[in-house]
């Protein structure tokens, strides 16, 4: 729960690509500091340099600011002093505690490609700045010896953290780009939901549904399976929204809904085509199958009492049209039009009903 806490800090009421950046970027910090510290304790424990651990213990002070900027949603000062903190921890690293024989600066390299993935696209300044400020820090350490460091390590303990650097460098790197896979998975789960989904009532939208019941229809039609096409309409919805206010008229949307979904397969496509009109495509369904399909929405929305915030119960009603495919041939239009027609029919006789296409 408290890592949760720190990854989320300064996400709250941000758009969806500012909050995930500042997950990663606070992921990244964390995961600087828990490196930092294992360092650290092989100063204390290891090496036996206190002085040294603690100046590293400072570094891990100064990644968790990162943490607090993000907290104050200060996004983009949060990753640049993250990098900064880096650059200079690496650079003291190299020159002061050990020489480049460690392997300290090849660090280095993550601060381009970390920078270019915390950063915004606009961002491009400060992504170069940075990865310029990275490569001349690189070659400076590795040109520079330090001939007087504050502990000096055997060619054995050298090579240990050369090989510790090249480690987690690639562990590092794993996890950076692991974190912004997730970040263009959510992404993309997010625009295709937008795409498809009607934000009212969270089912298909009108443009999801007739590419997929067409593509589900062109199926039935080349394997010979039947296919039927429900159309369903509230009955007097205008009138409760003229007398209950239009966030009533939507909360019996998403109640009435709720009830239709319920009843749904997993084979279905059910989405809303028009302000109260609703359709269900029915993969592998009779007519008849259909038609009893129907029978048991009408019901489940007949007996569902909606509770309003004014403590008023609605009864909402609604009429339905079904039509089935009769050859291989037929196209989605064709269903749509006689589900129309078969629609217009139950209202005409009083709504509440439900009617088949001849």
């Amino acid at each position: 729960m408290i890592l949760t806490s720190l990854v989320n800090l300064g996400t709250n009421h941000q758009p969806f690509n500012i909050a995930n950046k500042a997950k990663a970027t606070n992921s990244v910090a964390l995961f600087s500091m828990f490196i930092a510290g294992l360092y650290t304790l092989n100063y204390i424990f290891i090496l036996s340099e206190s002085l040294v651990a603690f100046i590293n213990a400072l570094f891990i002070l100064a990644y968790a600011i990162t943490l607090l900027l993000n907290k104050y949603n200060a996004h983009k000062a949060s990753k640049i002093w993250f990098f900064c903190i880096l650059m200079l921890h690496l650079v003291i690293c190299t020159n002061v505690f050990v020489t480049n024989q460690s392997g300290f600066h090849l660090y280095f390299f993550l601060v381009p490609t970390g920078s270019f993935l915390l950063f915004e696209l606009k961002d491009k300044f400060e992504k170069l700045t940075l990865s310029f400020i990275a490569i001349v820090l690189f070659i400076y350490c590795q040109n520079t010896f330090n001939h007087a460091p504050l502990i000096a390590l055997s060619d054995d303990m050298n090579n240990l953290i050369y090989q510790s650097v090249f480690f987690f460098n690639m562990i590092e790197v794993i996890f950076v780009l692991t974190l912004f896979a997730n970040e263009i998975e959510k992404n993309e789960l997010k625009l295709t939901r937008q795409a498809t989904t009607d934000s009212l009532t969270g089912i298909y939208n009108r443009h999801h549904f007739f590419e997929t019941a067409g593509n589900n229809l062109a199926i039935a039609n080349e394997f010979k399976r039947p296919f039927s096409l429900m159309l369903l309409d509230f009955d007097q919805f205008k009138r409760i929204n003229d007398i209950h206010g239009h966030h009533i008229g939507d909360l019996s949307l998403v109640e009435t809904v709720k009830q239709i979904k319920s009843h749904c397969r997993a084979q279905d496509c059910f989405a809303r085509v028009d302000g109260d009109e609703f359709v269900i495509a029915l993969a592998d369904t009779t007519l008849h199958e259909a038609k009893v399909i129907a029978h048991r929405i009408q019901a489940s929305i007949e007996n569902n009492l909606i509770a309003t915030p004014q403590n008023v119960h609605l009864n909402c009603k609604v009429s339905v049209g079904i039509s089935c495919k009769i050859n291989d041939s037929f196209h989605l239009k064709d269903l749509m039009n006689l589900a129309a027609s078969a629609l217009d029919q139950a209202k005409e006789q009083g709504g509440n009903r439900i009617a088949l296409a001849s």
